[in-house]
């Protein structure tokens, strides 16, 4: 049997190990902070990945696009467990991006829910995770 795949997140050229975020918040424990799902789901247009969208092909500037998600593995997926959020500085300052839990921003919008627990990470914790 075979070790099970690393989760990894692509953004352009970055990459961040998600299983390296897991292990991180698990030696350093914090608690949750409610993060909202309509900007999220905005941001990466997860109402464009509903089965009923009958619009133009698209293509997502980040997120996934419709021939990469799983709709019925999302429907799936544990609202409970928390997000994780990377914080990335750039020279305007800090900005945040999702980079585990795109699937459960879709139930929670499919949902109606308003806000799903978030775990943050430092634009350090960030740096120790990014592998290119």
């Amino acid at each position: 049997m075979s070790a099970p795949a690393t989760q990894k997140f692509l953004y352009g050229k970055w990459l961040f190990n998600i299983d390296q975020a897991q292990a991180l918040l698990k030696e350093h424990p914090r608690d949750t902070e409610p993060t909202p799902v309509a900007d999220w789901a905005a941001a990466y247009h997860l109402d464009r990945l509903t089965p009923g969208y009958d619009d133009e092909p698209w293509c997502p500037v980040f997120g996934p696009d419709q021939s990469a998600f799983n709709v019925e593995h999302a429907l799936q997926a544990d609202l409970n467990e928390p997000v994780i959020i990377a914080t990335l500085e750039f020279d305007s300052g800090p900005a945040i991006l999702l980079i585990d839990g795109v699937h459960r921003m879709y139930r929670a919008m499919t949902e109606g829910r308003t806000t799903l627990p978030a775990y943050t990470l430092t634009t350090k914790e960030t740096a120790r995770i990014r592998e290119r």
